[in-house]
This record gives C-alpha cells, structure tokens and sequence, in this order.
C-alpha cells in the first residue's frame, strides 16, 4: 500500500507538474544544427560546429566505458547544447528522453575539460535510465510511454544513487573527479568527526536546522564504498530488479539485502560507522597547527569566504548561512561586531577579489526573456565609502581582480563558441584594453597581478591545472616550473611570494611559490579544508578554516613550513579501488580533429511535435486534477512547443469532453491556445401547477430537472515574462492578454430560458514583483512587492459579459525575531455582470468564507509567519519533518453589490472578517525527494461566529 500512494504520488509529480519538465528556452534568434553519430544527435547552435564535431567525437569514446559496469549499452539519445547560458550543469530527462548540456565551464571544476566533465557524468545518467527502461515490463511503456520510465525511475531509484553512481563514474573512468576532489570529499567528514552521523532520512532529505552535505556528495561515498566491498555489480543488479519487479514493495532495498544484506538504510549506517571510525583516527593522529579564530562563533553553520584585510584590525568576508543572507560583512577582529555591507546579486564561484578598501566581484545577468542565456556583470565596491562602479563585460565573465593602480580590471571570459580568454577592462569607460587566448583555447582560473603588465593564473591543460604568467604587452606565457600540483585556486601575492590553495597532500592546504627561486613550501595543513587566504602586514595569514560548523576565520603565524618534496602527495584509495574495476580510463586527447562528422540544418518548424507519452487517465495541469479519460504528450527536444490532446469524462456530470492545448515558447512572447469540446449536463427546478376547471391552481410540484447542452470553448493568450532580476532581488514584470470565445448550444432538454449563443471576452492582466533573497531558514522574504492589475470585458457582440477591474498588492516585511515574516495583501476590484454570465473574482476573499457575487469588494489580508520547531524527525521511514511553522493570520473585506428578491433590487453593504492561524509541516513522504508542505487552517468567522477548519496540501516539484 506505502508504494502504491508513492507511486501516485511520483504520477502527480511527473506528470500534474505542468505535465512537462521544462528548462527554460534558448533566444529565438538561433539557428541549429544537428551532427547525428552511432549512438547520439547532438543539436547546437549553428556557430558552435567545430566544438560540436569534437564533442561528438569525445561522447562516442565514452560511449563503452560509461556503460561498462551497469552491463548495458544504451540506445541513441539527443544533445541538447545550451551555449549562451550562465549556468554550468548538465542533465538527462526522460519525458521526453534527451540529455542537455551547459556549455559555460566555471571557475569550481576540477582538473579536467568541462565538455568531457559532462560526458563522462551525463551519458552515465543516460545508461541508468535506458538500463531501467529496457527491463521494464512492456506494460508499463505501453500505458504510459516515456513518462512510465520517468515514473518508476523517480519512485524506486532514490537521488542519491542516481548522481553518485555518476559522480564513481566520472572519478573511475578519468585521472581527475569529484572523488578526488577535497571539497567535494571533506563535508561528510567534518560533520561526522565534529558533530555526528546524520539520521538517513537526514542525511538524504536535509534539514533546516542543520547543514546537510548534498546528494551528490552522499552518493559518492554510498555507491562507491558499496562498490569497493561487494563489488561493481552490485547497483547494476539493483537497475535490473527495480526494471523487473516494478510493481514490487520495495526492489531497490530487496537488491541491496540479496547482494550486502543491508537495506539502504542499513547500508548507509553501516559504512558512515566504518568511516567515522577511519576518519577519527585519523583526526586524532592530526597535530593541528597554532591559530587564533577570529570571526565570532554562530549558533547556526555559517561560513566567511572571500576575505581580505580592509585594516589593521577590520576584514571584509563573504558571509553565508543557513540563517543569513549571502552578504559582504565588515567585521572588527577585536571586538567581533560585524556590520553588513552590501547584499550583492547570484556571484558566480570562485569570482571575487579585493585591492585595497575596494571589493570586486562577479554576477550573474540573466537575459530579460531567455533562461537559456544571459551575461555577467562586474561590480566593484569601496568598503570605506559604499561607492559602487560596474563594468559590463563583452561575454561571461569571472574571477575580476583589479589592476595594482585600480583603473583596470582583469576577468576570465568565455564566448559563446566556448572560446577562453583573458581579458583586461578599463574600469572608467568600459572598453576593453587587452584579450589573451592560449594556441590551445586553455581556460584559465584565478587571475592576480604581478605587475602592471602581468597577471599570473592557473592554466587548464590536457594534463590538468598548472601556474602560468603571461606579458599583456607581447601576448608571451610562461609556465611556472613545478606547479602541476593537482588541484590549484585562489591565488594570492604577497611580496615575492604567491599563496595559493593545493591539493597536493590530499586536503586543500595553503602553499608558496617563492617567485624568485621557483621553491614551493607547505605553509598550512588543515584538519579538513583551508580557503581564500589573506596576508597582513605582519606577515600573519588568515584563512577560512572548514569545520563541522561551516568555515570560520583563523589567523596564524607560518613559522613552521615544509618544502614541496617533504610533503607526502595525497593519494584516493576509494577512487582507485572503483577505477580498478572499470576496462581503463578514457583518453580524451586521442580526438582527431581532423576527423568530421555530416552536419545538417535541424529545422525548428519540423521539429514542433515529439509526442512521448500518454496516459489512461486525463490530467488537468492547471488544477492537478486527474478524471476518467485519455491524455497525449508532446515536448519538443529545444523546450519550445508542449502539446496536450485528451479526452476527459466528468464523473459528477456524467458527460465528456475533448480537450487540446498548445504552448509556445520560442518566440519573445509566450502563447498558449486552449480548446475544449463536449457536452455539458446541470440540473434546474421545474414548478408545474395544475388547474381546476374553474382555472384555479390547485397543485403544485417541484421536481428536478436534468438537462444537457453542448460547450465549445476556445482560449488564446499572449503573454511577455521578463526577467528584470539583478542585485539582491529578483524582478519578474509580465504583461498578458487573453482572448476567451465560448458556445453553448441548445439540446432538446435544455430548458427554454437558457441563453445559448456566442460569449467573447478580452483580458488583460499586468503582473510584477521584487523580492530580497532569502536565507534558507526564511519562510518570506523581509522585503519585498508583489503588484497585480486586471480588467475584463467583453466587447463586439450583445451578450454582454459585464467587466471587471481589479488590482492588488502583496508587501512583505521582516519580522520581530530572525527569520519571521511579515505579508501585508491589499486588493480592490469593481465587477459589473453582464446578462447571465460573468468574470470570476481576481482578488482574495477572507479564508474561510464562501464566496459571493459582489460589485465592489476591497480586501485586506496580514499574515505573521514564524518556524516553530526543526525537528528533523523520522516517523518509520513513512513521514520525515523538517520543519513545523505558524501563520497567524487575520483578513478582512467590504463587500458591496445587489440581491434580488421578487421584483424588487436590494443593495447591500457588509464587512466580513476571519482571524486565525496555519500550522504547516515542511515533510518527505516515503522518502520521496519532493518535499510537502502539509498542514491544517483553523478560522474564526467574526460574524458568524464560526469556527471553521481547512486542509492544506502544496508540493515543491522545483527541488527534483
């Protein structure tokens, strides 16, 4: 019974989400092309064909080794390229079945290209799923098509297998890898030997009262420890038994007991309690070096990035937390008070720098209207004074460092062909002054200024990362001896000396490179991580020092330094236990270029429709309703056209209907045409009075009449989302308009008196909001608008609809303690009804109160939310609580309009109230990644005095 309701449950996410997993759409302008290999199509822009042949080239290699130990080789897949995007990810999606890459690399990846980062990691993805498709009972693909995988492969496959099977692979099958990465490898360990083994549900579900590594991180460690101990067939034995015996209880955990004799919980405790033994003995072997902390100790896990010395006893950090919003913090080292600077904007990783009392950094620019591009913006701050200046780059930018005489600013750029450079801006006009590209098209992180004419940087190769300098009067580079170091970031110069953070040991440690003589010293070991370190005059260096409780800030002498060629070079014996089980690593550097694959125009017109799925049941995207009938699916592969056909039978009324609706998204303005045809049925009390001779009403009956008639609807509307976010808030402002015609038509039982014909109307809604980013712990923003305006009417025709006008406001307001809430909601509106139909309410009534018809209505609303309790409570693997909540809320509108009574028209003039308050649970079900906002509404009718009670229910399909 507990996999039915999450079968359901997984139904309604897949497909009552919209129906459609929708990541957004490249500019209109594009045009693609296509190169289809063996096993791939990939689809790109039309200017990024020579990386386009390379990468199919590359995809091709990964082909048998990303398949070898799941045992099976998946069919043909499309690749999606998304090159203008500011975002660095990748994904796989069945539903349709595609894979979409992010072109952008980033300045936090590991030593390795960023394409082949996404085909190792992706096609895995590509296998898992194409594996459980292929075992599936025809059944299964029969009902429902794509989305029947999408269902089992959500329901029975738990997040943390999916993207840490992936995350083994990427490490087995390269030199490189997040699982020989420290940050990626050194949160679980400090929770564990600092704080505890998180509860299951807890380590995989979250916290709000906690910092819980992420599912990534949890997966690697699960998927590869179990590999190393029972072998690599194990998870493709679990692929195989949830493919076959979908309709089981539980096949993922049956797997897991046939092959370790654990279930998955049992698995996770079993090997965290081995790796909490390994990991505190060896702490307790670790002599940690002399340090003083000198950032305050929290309550909650934050952590103080990207900081530097503004004076004698005063840093400037990047401050983030789980009760914090990201923000720059000015923080006086001697009596620890902090004072908040500047809530900047989306910074992009590992992207901000100092000179001096000005800060500078990188944002993230989303494009007004496509999600799939967008630019970077360079910000730079004057601590003392507040004043802020902005460079607007050429292309994606990171990692600004401002010139020694701060009228320059260096940044890393990538163009949308994925051409690197390095580039120096002048700050008072904007323009570029130099650009630098290696013969290689290397990418390059962590630029710093030697000079005026130099910048030194870590240089990405085909043999990993390395230091390099480069003159901007000759274009000539050198490379720094001796820094093919693994792991490089965060360089720093000081004197004759750079600082930078290496993972040469094993951990992120602190090291120098002695410009002079070439020499390399190790001047910090940490128990976990360092990061970002900043020299004082004093010749003391503070770093950000990782911990259970996230990175605090310490400063310590460096007296006691080891040379490079003592330190014992870290080694991965996880990550070499899994590659060990894999045919060999692949060599990416044996791609002929020369070799070329047939490239063809991929016509966007023809490719509108790709139906994937269907279902025997209607399911109504808007309201999350699902009724007797049929449902068809179609999403093209470029996310720009979503088609739904079904046939849906109305239970109550007994009639059915025929029902279509198509979106398009690749033009600047969004369309959506909706058509619906069928019978309709109600019912209609009926007097019959019967009469003497004499003409005299003796009797009468009332009886209930059924009737019928038909109804044809149509719905067009044009809509303009633009996103207007940049700095701390997020901005949305879109205008839309909607065309409704509707037909009824008479049948033989529609009684005389229905009005039968044409209805047109024309609707225009203007929508906008602001809002501040929130720390995770907010329920709301503490500030922020949300403004809306209505009207409705129906012109051209005589029967006449009547007209609407509306408008509303939504304010929001930081409570009286951290992290409570405030939301203020006003709303007026004027109606006038029209012959027998009319608009539907756009403003909110009191909770609580049925809604009437009215002509004039105001509304007010104020709202006081506050978090109770983080329990993190597990109740038997069927409920985990996050987090328990309280709204206290009172509402209160006027009301104005008519009734009418016989012949004669009253006016009526009343206010309504409701006070009362929402205790919402922030819960998993099941285990099911998606978390629930579940809970009940107590409200006191004032004027009735009534007391009334409402369920709550709302899912957060975004987290999946």
């Amino acid at each position: 019974m507990k996999k039915l309701l999450l079968l359901f449950l997984v139904y309604t996410t897949y497909v009552a989400q919209a129906q459609y997993f929708d990541t957004g759409q490249d500019p209109a302008s594009l045009k693609w092309q296509q190169i289809n290999t063996t096993n791939f199509q990939l689809i790109y822009p039309d200017y990024y064909e020579n990386q386009a042949q390379i990468l199919a080239q590359k995809l091709e290699m990964v082909y048998d080794f990303g398949s070898y130990s799941l045992k099976y080789k998946p069919g043909k897949i499309s690749v999606i390229l998304h090159t203008q995007t500011v975002q660095s990810n990748g994904l796989v999606a069945y539903a349709p079945k595609r894979s979409e890459f992010y072109t952008t690399p980033h300045q936090g990846i590991y030593p390795q290209d960023w394409l082949e980062q996404l085909a190792l990691h992706e096609f895995r993805h590509v296998v898992q799923i194409d594996k459980l498709n292929a075992e599936l009972p025809k059944i299964i693909k029969t009902i429902l098509g794509e989305q029947g995988t999408a269902l089992v492969f959500g329901a029975y496959l738990p997040w943390w297998f999916i993207e840490g099977d992936a995350v083994v692979t990427e490490t087995a099958l390269g030199n490189y890898g997040r699982g020989r990465f420290p940050s990626f490898l050194m949160e679980h360990q400090a929770q564990v030997v600092d704080n505890k083994i998180f509860s299951y549900d807890k380590a995989y579900l979250g916290s709000f009262k906690d910092y819980v590594p992420n599912h990534y991180q949890l997966g690697y460690y699960l998927v590869a420890n179990s590999r190393k101990r029972y072998g690599s067939e194990i998870w493709e034995k679990a692929i195989k038994r949830v493919g076959t015996k979908p309709f089981s209880i539980t096949p993922f955990d049956k797997a897991l007991k046939l092959e370790t004799g654990f279930g998955k919980v049992q698995l996770y405790e079993s090997i965290f309690d081995s790796l909490a033994t390994e990991w505190k003995n060896d702490d307790a072997k670790f002599e940690e070096p002399i340090s003083t902390q000198l950032s305050q100790k929290n309550k909650t896990y934050t952590n103080y990035l990207y900081k530097y010395w503004l004076n004698i006893d005063e840093l400037v950090a990047y401050k983030t937390g789980l009760d914090v919003i990201p923000s720059f913090v000015r923080i006086n080292t001697k009596t620890g008070d902090e004072e908040r600077l500047i809530i900047p904007g989306s910074i992009f990783e590992e992207s901000v720098n100092f000179e001096g009392e000005w800060t500078v950094w990188a944002e993230k620019i989303p494009d007004v209207r496509w999600s799939h591009s967008g630019l970077s913006q360079i910000r730079i701050l004057n601590a003392n004074t507040k004043k802020m200046y902005s460079v607007s780059p050429e292309f994606k930018a990171f990692a600004p460092v401002l010139s020694p005489n701060l009228k320059e600013v260096a940044v890393v750029e990538t163009d949308f062909s994925s051409k690197n450079y390095l580039t120096v801006y002048d700050i008072s006009s904007g323009k570029m002054k130099y650009r630098f590209q290696t013969d290689n098209n290397n990418y390059f992180f962590s630029p710093v200024w030697l000079n005026q004419h130099e910048l030194i940087y870590v240089l990405l190769d085909e043999n990993g990362k390395r230091i390099a300098k480069v003159n901007l009067q000759n274009n000539e580079q050198t490379l720094l001896p001796g820094t093919e170091l693994g792991e490089i970031k965060q360089l720093q110069i000081y004197g004759n000396n750079l600082y930078f953070i290496s993972s040469y040991s094993g951990k992120n440690a602190l090291y120098a490179y002695d410009l002079s003589t070439s020499e390399i010293e190790q001047l910090y070991e940490p128990r976990f991580d360092v990061a970002y370190p900043a020299i004082r005059q004093s010749g003391t260096i503070s770093l950000s020092d990782y911990t259970g409780d996230g990175f605090r800030i310490i400063e310590f002498q460096p007296k006691k330094t080891m040379a490079l060629n003592e330190v014992i070079r870290g080694s991965w014996p996880l990550a070499n236990a899994i590659q060990k089980q894999e045919p060999g690593i692949v060599e990416f550097t044996s791609v002929d270029t020369t070799k070329l694959f047939v490239s063809q125009t991929y016509s966007k017109a023809r490719n509108l429709f790709n139906f994937h799925s269907w279902a025997p049941v209607f399911v109504d995207p808007d309201n999350y309703e699902f009724l007797p009938g049929v449902s068809l699916m179609s999403q093209n592969k470029l996310g720009t056209a979503f088609t739904t056909l079904g046939y849906k039978w109305d239970t109550s009324e007994k009639t059915g209907h025929f029902y279509g609706r198509y979106t398009y998204k690749g033009w600047f303005p969004v369309f959506d045409f909706e058509v619906t045809g069928g019978k309709r049925a109600s019912q209609y009390w009926l007097i019959r009075e019967y009469q003497n001779q004499e003409g005299q009403v003796v009797k009468r009956d009332t009886t209930l009449q059924d009737y019928k008639w038909n109804e044809t609807t149509f719905n067009a509307n044009m809509r303009i989302p633009l996103n207007l976010s940049q700095g701390a808030f997020s901005r949305l402002l879109q205008p839309e308009v909607e065309y409704q015609l509707a037909h009824y038509g008479k049948e033989q039982s529609t009684p005389d008196e229905f009005n039968s014909g044409n209805y047109q109307s024309l609707s225009y809604r203007l929508y906008y909001y602001q809002l501040l980013r929130k720390s995770h712990q907010d329920i709301y923003p503490n500030f922020g608008l949300a403004l809306e305006g209505n009207f409705c009417h129906s012109p051209w025709q005589s029967n006449e609809m009547g007209q609407l006008a509306a408008a509303a406001a939504t304010v929001y307001l930081p409570g009286l303690l951290k992290n409570h809430g405030i939301r203020l909601y006003g709303g007026l509106q004027d109606k006038s009804s029209g012959n027998l139909f009319g608009f539907s309410d756009a403003i909110r009534f009191p909770r609580g109160w049925t809604k009437i018809e009215t002509e004039q209505l105001q509304s007010l609303s104020l709202n006081y939310a506050l978090p109770l309790i983080n329990p993190d409570l597990s109740i038997g693997g069927i409920t985990y609580v996050r987090r328990i909540s309280a709204t206290l809320f009172a509402d209160y509108a006027n009301l104005q309009g008519s009734y009418h009574g016989g012949d004669v028209t009253t006016k009526f003039n009343v206010d309504i109230s409701s006070y009362g308050v929402e205790l919402l649970g922030d819960v998993n079900f099941f285990r099911f990644y998606a978390p629930v906002r579940i809970g009940v509404r107590a409200s006191y009718l004032k004027e009735l005095e009534d007391l009334g009670f409402d369920f709550l229910l709302s899912v957060d399909f975004n987290s999946l």
